[in-house]
C-alpha cells in the first residue's frame, strides 16, 4: 500500500500544484510538506485533514493514516484507571437498611426529589471537577436499587429507571476523571438497569457513552459501530439524533467525508420532526447547554475533516450561545473554535480564545478537555515564533498534561 507521502504527492500532482500552492492553502510550510511527501516526517491528523480538504481527496488522505493509527498525543484512557474516587465503582456493599416493603405511592416523592438532586449534580459538574459529584451520584444508584427491591411494580420500575439515569451520569464523570475502566463498568450497569425495566432508550444512551469513550480514544471504527448500535436500539427521536451525530463524528475521525455528511443529513432530517424538540427539552441525556447540537456536531466534523473556514463559522456561532455559567460545555467547544482558528492560520484569535478557556480549565479537571488541549499544543507548536504563542504555549502544555485529580 502506498505511504501517506506517496499519496499526497500523487494528489498534488493531479492538481498540478507546487508545494508552495499547497502550503498557501494549508498553512504548512513547503519544507515541512516536502518532508512529509518524502516520508521523512510523520503527518499529524491535522495536516492530513487540511491537505485532504484542500486537495478534494474526500477522506482518502485521512484514510491513508491507517484505521488503527494512534497519534503519540492521543489519549490512552485506560492508562490512569483507578484515578476516579473508589466510591464511584459500582457495587452492592453498604446498602441502607430499609423496611420489608415500601407503602404504595411512597416511591413517587422519592423519584421527584432525587430527580432534582440529579439536576443539581449535573449543574455542579459544569463548574467543578468530577470528584465533587461522583461519590454522591454513585450512592444514589445504590440507594435507588435497594429501594426498588422493596417496592411493588410499577414503582420499582420508576426507581430503577432513575437509577439508570444516575448510572449513565456516573459513567460520564468517570470518563471526565480519566478512568475508562470505571466508565465502562458504569455503562454496563446502565445497560443492565435498562434491560431490567425494558427501556431501550436508557440502553441506547449507555451505548452512546461507550461510543464517546471510543471517540476520545481516537478510534473512529469503534465509534461508528457503537453509534450505529445505539441508533438501532431506540425509537426516541432525541436519542436517534444524538446517535446519528455521533455516527457522523466517527466517520469524520475515520476520514470518511461522504458517510459523515450522510449521517449529518439524516440527523437534520430527523430534527424537522416535532418529537425531537420534546425529547431534547427534557434534558435527560446529552447536552443541556448547546442550543443546536446538530450545528455544533457539523462544525466539529468539518474541523476534523480539515474544512476549517466553514467549521470556524459554525463552531464560534454555537459556542457564543452557550450560557456563561456552563463552564465545562463552553470550555470544551471553545477549544474546538481555537483548533479551527489555527487551521485557518488565525493565530491571534486562537490564542485569545484559549486564554478564556484557561481561566476555567484548572477547576474543571476534565479529561476530554485535556485531550482537545493536546490537539491545540500540536497546532500551536507550528507557530512557536509568534509572540502570543510563545507566551501561551507553555501554559496550554501544562494544562493539557495535568493528571486527573485523585
Amino acid at each position: 500500500m502506498d505511504s501517506f507521502g506517496t499519496r499526497l504527492r500523487r494528489y498534488r500532482g493531479e492538481r498540478q500544484w507546487s508545494l508552495s500552492d499547497l502550503s498557501a492553502r494549508t498553512h504548512y510550510s513547503p519544507g515541512h510538506l516536502s518532508k512529509v511527501e518524502n516520508d521523512l516526517r510523520m503527518p499529524t491528523r491535522e495536516l492530513a485533514a487540511s491537505c485532504d480538504a484542500a486537495l478534494g481527496a474526500r477522506g482518502q488522505l485521512l484514510a491513508a493514516l491507517g484505521a488503527g493509527r494512534t497519534d503519540d498525543t492521543a489519549r490512552g484512557t485506560g492508562g490512569s484507571a483507578g484515578s476516579a474516587p473508589q466510591a464511584a465503582r459500582p457495587d452492592e456493599a453498604a446498602l441502607p437498611a430499609l423496611p420489608a416493603t415500601l407503602s404504595d405511592g411512597a416511591a413517587a416523592p422519592v423519584v421527584a426529589a432525587l430527580t432534582t438532586v440529579l439536576d443539581g449534580l449535573r449543574a455542579t459538574a459544569q463548574s467543578a471537577g468530577p470528584g465533587a459529584v461522583l461519590e454522591s451520584a454513585a450512592a444514589q444508584v445504590r440507594a435507588l436499587r435497594s429501594m426498588a427491591t422493596h417496592t411493588r411494580d410499577p414503582d420499582s420500575g420508576h426507581l430503577l429507571s432513575l437509577a439508570g439515569r444516575y448510572a449513565e451520569f456516573v459513567a460520564w464523570m468517570c470518563q471526565e476523571a480519566d478512568d475508562e475502566r470505571s466508565a465502562l463498568s458504569w455503562a454496563r450497569t446502565t445497560a443492565s438497569l435498562a434491560r431490567h425495566v425494558g427501556s431501550p432508550d436508557i440502553e441506547a444512551n449507555a451505548v452512546l457513552r461507550r461510543s464517546l469513550l471510543a471517540l476520545y480514544c481516537d478510534d473512529g471504527a469503534a465509534t461508528v459501530e457503537l453509534a450505529s448500535a445505539a441508533a438501532d436500539f431506540t425509537s426516541s427521536s432525541a436519542t436517534r439524533v444524538r446517535a446519528l451525530l455521533r455516527l457522523a463524528q466517527g466517520h469524520a475521525l475515520s476520514g470518511d467525508d461522504l458517510r459523515c455528511r450522510r449521517a449529518l443529513d439524516d440527523a437534520f432530517s430527523l430534527l424537522s420532526g416535532t418529537s425531537y424538540a420534546a425529547g431534547h427539552g427534557s434534558g435527560h441525556y446529552g447536552t443541556r447547554h448547546v442550543a443546536d447540537p446538530a450545528a455544533m456536531a457539523r462544525g466539529w466534523c468539518l474541523q476534523v475533516l480539515g474544512h476549517h473556514d466553514e467549521a470556524l463559522g459554525l463552531l464560534s456561532a454555537e459556542a457564543r450561545r452557550i450560557p456563561a455559567h456552563a463552564h465545562r460545555a463552553r470550555a470544551r467547544f471553545e477549544v474546538r473554535v481555537a483548533l479551527a482558528a489555527l487551521g485557518t492560520n488565525d493565530v491571534d484569535r486562537a490564542c485569545a480564545t484559549l486564554r478564556d478557556v484557561l481561566t476555567v480549565a484548572p477547576g474543571l479537571d476534565s479529561a476530554t478537555l485535556r485531550t482537545d488541549l493536546r490537539g491545540c499544543v500540536r497546532a500551536l507548536s507550528r507557530h512557536r515564533r509568534h509572540p502570543a504563542v510563545a507566551e501561551l504555549l507553555p501554559v496550554v502544555t501544562r494544562q493539557a498534561s495535568r493528571r486527573a485529580a485523585a
